[in-house]
């Protein structure tokens, strides 16, 4: 009888531990993308970063392989009230844009990269700040042609 009950108990022990590992996420930047295909790219950006741009677009210290001119440095930013939802008994919560926020924020940075006639946009960085009434936020990035030499 005990040697049914300890094998019933070592079998649950390894149906909790199998089911645990599910949860387990690797430690990398890279994702695979089964929906689109590739991988997704997490940079600390704090959102996923869509497969394709209309323009190549190159995070942080990333440069193109090619050779290229600066066009102009451009940003967005903004500041957003705060919302209800945010705060409890004075003290802030949650802090920053949604992931589908800075998602429509970069493609208008990349649009207006593009209308400028860039090959590229390169060195795009999303900054955040939190005041008392509001979540302020900056995306900046430098517009860049491809040149031949």
């Amino acid at each position: 009888m005990t040697q049914k009950a300890f094998k019933v108990l070592s079998f649950g022990i390894v149906l909790l531990l199998a089911s645990c590992s599910k949860n387990v996420k690797p430690s990398t930047y890279y994702s695979p993308n089964f929906k689109d295909g590739g991988v997704d790219r997490h940079d600390g950006l704090g959102f996923e970063i869509p497969v394709k741009y209309a323009i190549d677009v190159f995070y942080f210290n990333e440069s193109p392989k090619q050779s290229y001119e600066v066009i102009e440095s451009i940003s967005i930013s903004g500041e957003v009230p705060l919302e209800n939802n945010q705060t409890v008994n004075g003290k802030m919560l949650n802090r920053g844009n949604h992931q589908t926020k800075k998602q429509e924020i970069l493609s208008q940075l990349v649009e207006k990269a593009t209308e400028m006639g860039a090959s590229a946009l390169m060195d795009v960085k999303y900054q955040v700040y939190s005041t008392q009434y509001a979540n302020g936020y900056t995306f900046s990035g430098k517009a860049i042609r491809y040149v031949l030499k």
